[in-house]
């Protein structure tokens, strides 16, 4: 079927998708305001819908235009490394991947000093983003994988993903808390202290707010919602609060013996941590070397 979608109609509507403005997209291209909205209009003709909406906040994809986006992403990203290929053109020498924060710590510092024995001169840009962000930025190419929590299945229309381990969420205290040491303590002896978790949009919440109402409850009492586990970490040493966290966001402090688990049963808080990636896209040799060793460094670390 003819049509007259052209290479540089998808290049222009990812790169103002990309940057949510006509102006930085066209500055980003090396082109002009007009050429790129024209650009826009000719490609929203071709397909008879409307690709973003213009507000406040800059250029905001429409659910036609974010299904358009998932669509093209993966197959770009495919093309621009074999015209790379067939040009005599090395493998790209840098690997962009994001990091939920609770990979940060351990599994990615294991990864990566295997990864530098491997390929020392490359260069690799890590984001520490929340795995819904980082769903984003591995559509439109901005990431070679995305490594965190598991997201609803709903979410990954044209990704895949392979899970590295299950992780729990437990509740932590330093190691002197009035709760330290106490066996089977309630939802409602740690409700009596503040509790410090993730802020209200990060994706354990769906499962921390689970575990809640199967215990009755319909949330804390006192909460401080942060996304600095630095900030949750160091405030945990100075008070009596307790943290609600993934356990490898604490996990040396728990091995040292500075942090304590509070003993409640939380088996029902548990969840896949995995990699997750753009279907049917080639990765680069060194973003492939990187990707395995994910997997590799997690049987040794999480068995």
């Amino acid at each position: 079927m003819e049509h007259r979608v052209r290479m540089r109609h998808l290049r222009h509507f990812q790169e103002i998708a990309r940057h949510k403005s006509l102006t930085r997209a066209a500055e980003a291209l090396n082109t002009v305001q007009p050429s790129l909205s024209r650009s826009l209009a000719e490609l929203e003709a071709e397909l008879g819908t409307t690709l973003f909406l213009r507000s406040p906040q800059g250029m905001v994809l429409t659910a036609e235009g974010t299904e358009f986006l998932h669509t093209i992403a993966g197959p770009l990203a495919q093309i621009g490394d074999g015209i790379a290929r067939l040009r005599g053109a090395p493998e790209r020498a840098v690997v962009r991947i994001s990091l939920a924060p609770a990979i940060t710590r351990i599994l990615a510092v294991a990864a990566l000093g295997e990864f530098y024995k491997l390929f020392p001169d490359t260069r690799v840009v890590i984001e520490a983003r929340m795995y819904t962000e980082a769903i984003h930025r591995l559509r439109d190419g901005g990431v070679d994988f995305a490594v965190g929590r598991l997201l609803d299945p709903s979410m990954l229309s044209g990704l895949s993903f392979q899970q590295l381990f299950s992780e729990p969420i437990i509740f932590v205290a330093r190691k002197d808390h009035p709760l330290a040491g106490k066996r089977n303590v309630t939802l409602d002896e740690i409700n009596q202290f503040r509790i410090i978790g993730p802020e209200h949009n990060a994706i354990i919440w769906d499962e921390i707010n689970k575990f809640l109402m199967m215990n009755g409850r319909r949330g804390f009492d006192r909460l401080i919602e942060s996304s600095s586990y630095e900030f949750s970490r160091t405030f945990l040493r100075h008070s009596d609060s307790i943290a609600c966290l993934s356990r490898s966001i604490v996990r040396p402090e728990l091995e040292s013996g500075d942090f304590v688990a509070i003993d409640t049963p939380v088996h029902d808080m548990m969840g896949a941590v995995g990699v997750t990636y753009r279907s049917g896209t080639r990765m680069s040799a060194p973003a492939r070397t990187l990707f395995n060793l994910f997997f590799s460094k997690a049987a040794e670390l999480y068995l």
